[in-house]
């Protein structure tokens, strides 16, 4: 646990914002267009700009500067896409104008994957941007890699998202094996979604080393900040999570998985930190759930017995329970100094024989919180 902790350190201390070239990008370009002024902002989906941005940067630093302005063409005409954007040693900083750099999504346009696209690249600091606006969208910040890529060392800080109602899986994610050290600080969502599988943040597939510090998550259709399918090494501390009464009951920090495949591919990772945070007004804090067929070599899920022991049995026999089934290990999990208030239940492990899977005689939530110092 001590390693998570000081990786944390690590990766938030690794970013350098000093950048000394400037240059400035808008809605659309103004004067010639090359971004080397405000007054001459280069169009920020130009794609020769961004190539002339990754050249300086194999020297030095680089400051974009994104000017006060409505970035919908994001949504209207094309994503803003990084692709192989980023250099080990120098930082790409791209700085919105506090709260008037805005990705709007508007109503009335055909459905879209992605607002901003970030992929197989490193080294980069998103910071001021605003989104908003309840266009049917899968996901406004996502964060991934290709199959033979990687993605590493991204910091997402003063960001918000507000009032999304057409999200319709997260606002942002962090999603593939290659996708790592990813660190969300200081950052607002508020009012997101369309039903259950719209989720403020959804990080899956192998992705790991996701830092959420300080941040504020009010109302939303589903879980609020899900670690999904191996996602491991997940941090979660500082943060304040608030369900008001016109919003269903979800988790708040969820960690699922949902094997519809026999068998199962989706397995629980077991390296986290939950810490510093303020639960209020939901059923379960914190849950890790299983779905579906059991993968090879595990025991989701549960017999009668087994049930029984995880639900009423001594604490020593839910752990058994919970490292012998699940590979869920308690002592490389850490949660700890969290405020919990209108909450029923503070941590749980859920297993369910969805897909079509046969039951072995036990299905439900059982309650863990008595094993959480």
């Amino acid at each position: 646990m001590k390693t998570i902790i000081l990786f944390l350190a690590l990766t938030i201390g690794f970013f350098n914002a000093g950048a000394t070239i400037v240059r400035y990008a808008g809605p659309t370009s103004s004067g010639d267009g090359t971004g080397r002024s405000a007054s001459h902002a280069a169009d920020f989906l130009d794609s020769k700009f961004w190539s002339d941005v990754q050249n300086t940067l194999k020297k030095e630093p680089v400051m974009v500067k994104f000017l006060a302005g409505d970035y919908l063409r994001a949504y209207t005409e094309k994503p803003f896409t990084l692709d192989k954007m980023g250099n080990a040693k120098n930082l790409l900083l791209l700085e919105g104008d506090a709260k008037n750099t805005l990705f709007t999504v508007p109503i009335g346009h055909p459905k879209q994957s992605v607002l901003i696209d970030v992929k197989n690249s490193q080294n980069i600091l998103i910071k001021n941007f605003k989104f908003t606006g309840s266009g049917s969208l899968g996901y406004a910040l996502r964060i991934t890699s290709t199959k033979e890529g990687s993605t590493k060392n991204i910091n997402v800080e003063d960001c918000t998202w507000t009032d999304m109602r057409g999200i319709i899986f997260g606002t942002t994610g962090v999603h593939q094996k290659g996708t790592s050290n990813i660190t969300y600080k200081n950052c607002t969502f508020k009012r997101v979604g369309v039903d259950s599988h719209s989720h403020f943040m959804y990080h899956s597939y192998h992705s790991s080393n996701i830092n959420v510090i300080n941040c504020y998550f009010e109302d939303c259709t589903g879980d609020y900040v899900r670690f999904r399918a191996n996602c491991d090494f997940g941090i979660v501390k500082g943060s304040t999570f608030v369900r008001n009464k016109d919003f269903p009951v979800y988790p708040f920090i969820s960690v699922p998985l949902f094997n519809n495949v026999d068998p199962g591919d989706e397995t629980f990772a077991t390296n986290y930190v939950f810490t510093g945070n303020s639960f209020k007004n939901t059923k379960n804090a914190i849950a890790f759930h299983h779905y579906g067929f059991d993968p090879a070599g595990y025991h989701y899920l549960l017999t009668d017995a087994e049930g029984k022991n995880l639900t009423a049995g001594t604490d020593e026999q839910k752990k058994d329970i919970l490292i012998n089934n699940f590979k869920i290990n308690l002592a490389q999990i850490t949660i700890d100094n969290n405020k919990y208030v209108d909450v029923t239940s503070r941590v749980v492990v859920g297993s369910f024989p969805n897909y079509g899977a046969v039951t072995k005689g036990w299905k439900g939530w059982a309650d863990i919180s008595s094993l959480i110092k």
